[in-house]
């Protein structure tokens, strides 16, 4: 828990997070090695999304090539708790938002990793964990949008079919959602990506 509010407040105050969490530093290593022993170990459900917050807000911390971190995040998206998917799911997401330099690449390990078939069952489940995974997956398709990954999985025809009563009830994901079928069809122009429009 003294972790998570060293953590929460790193997030918000850069000079912390690049003082207190330099990649190189022993220091660092070790809370985040702690962390992942939670991620990986754990099989409770508070400690889990303690342990998943703590690393969603250092995300703006490592570097592209450290996949050891986003590697048990993913894994969670298929957690049988609810909870703890949409906890992953808004872990990942601040490693994916444009406010993340490296969301680029970060988002490209995500799909390597199998992201898009645990968020496409993701969606199907509970109200929280449906919004977060689709804000997960637009971050992909925006990011990495020519990956080969996204056509099978068919996730244009899971952004297309996004129930408008949700975009209504959240305004901000109406933009979201036609940036990523945009992307999504700029790189994948097969019969079914010209046959379908998205218009809200």
């Amino acid at each position: 828990m003294t972790i998570k509010e060293i953590t929460f407040a790193a997030e918000s105050n850069a000079d912390l997070r690049r003082g207190a969490f330099k990649t190189n530093s022993p220091a660092a290593k070790s809370v985040v090695d702690q962390l992942l022993r939670v991620i990986k170990g754990s099989s409770s459900p508070k400690l889990l999304v303690a342990a998943l917050q703590s690393i969603g807000s250092l995300a703006r911390t490592f570097p592209a090539r450290e996949t050891r971190v986003i590697g048990p995040l993913v894994n969670h998206l298929n957690n049988r708790s609810q909870e703890v998917a949409a906890e992953a799911a808004i872990a990942l997401a601040k490693f994916t938002c444009e406010e993340n330099f490296l969301c680029e690449a970060h988002s490209k390990t995500m799909i390597e990793f199998n992201a898009i078939p645990a968020l496409m069952k993701l969606l199907r489940g509970s109200e929280r964990a449906q919004l977060r995974a689709l804000i997960l997956l637009c971050h992909l398709a925006v990011n990495a949008g020519n990956h080969e990954a996204l056509e099978p999985a068919r996730v244009l025809t899971a952004l297309e079919g996004v129930d408008r009563m949700v975009l209504a009830q959240y305004p901000e994901l109406r933009e979201m959602v036609a940036k990523a079928v945009y992307h999504i069809n700029l790189y994948h122009r097969g019969p079914h990506s010209q046959r379908l429009t998205f218009v809200i």
